[in-house]
């Protein structure tokens, strides 16, 4: 049995699924200026941020000196091993910054890509309820539509966390973070009207790690 034959089985056309995955990387790059990193877009989406430059290559919004190189070389004519010659990059990393010719995945792989644009569209939609409406409930459904979502605090300190008895668990710190603590930080964000210049004006325990929270969730605004 084919690809599509499997992919149609569990109801997933692999061309739409990864026509709407290019859609949404780029939806996703194109949303905020400067362009978000790779990285960011990755840890979106569960993708390698190579596999996310290629993508973006592939839609014509990429641009760096580099990829201008390489694909300049590309349109010439030009050959993998002679644009490896010219540019001294490894054939791995040419590769990388060519556009794909044909997107074909497994079925398996279509299916969780599916699952990855879906859980991204579910996030996006609680953070706009939330942003509408900003009641404790909600940011209570955005916090649990958000578990295991990798963040990173201030210094650059990647994390994650869970929800358990109405506490955040985080997994950089052995202590909880209270319910009352989280809403205390909501409550103080939504009182300085987003203007939060770094996670001690929050003046709660765990602020670190609630700061990128409410920052993710466009309850705080990084300006400048």
């Amino acid at each position: 049995m084919n690809l599509v034959a499997r992919s149609k089985e569990r109801n997933y056309d692999p061309a739409k699924v990864m026509q709407e995955l290019l859609d949404t990387v780029v939806s996703i790059y194109g949303a905020s200026q400067p362009h978000p990193s790779l990285g960011v877009i990755a840890d979106e989406l569960e993708l390698n941020p190579i596999k996310v430059r290629k993508l973006l290559i592939t839609a014509g919004v990429y641009e760096s000196e580099i990829a201008d190189r390489v694909n300049e070389y590309h349109r010439e004519g030009k050959s993998v091993e002679e644009i490896i010659l010219l540019t001294g990059l490894s054939r791995a990393s040419v590769h990388s910054y060519l556009p794909y010719s044909k997107m074909v995945y497994k079925a398996n792989e279509i299916s969780m890509t599916a699952q990855r644009i879906r859980k991204y569209r579910k996030r996006e939609k609680v953070v706009k309820v939330l942003c509408e409406n900003m009641t404790v409930e909600n940011l209570w459904n955005a916090l649990i539509t958000f578990e295991d979502y990798p963040f990173y605090t201030a210094k650059g300190l990647k994390f994650t966390y869970y929800i358990k008895g109405g506490e955040l668990f985080v997994s950089r710190k052995e202590k909880s973070i209270t319910k009352a603590t989280v809403e205390l930080a909501f409550e103080k964000a939504i009182e300085l009207e987003g203007k939060v210049s770094g996670p001690k004006k929050l003046g709660v325990f765990g602020a670190s790690y609630l700061y990128p929270v409410l920052v993710r969730f466009g309850i705080i605004r990084i300006e400048g």
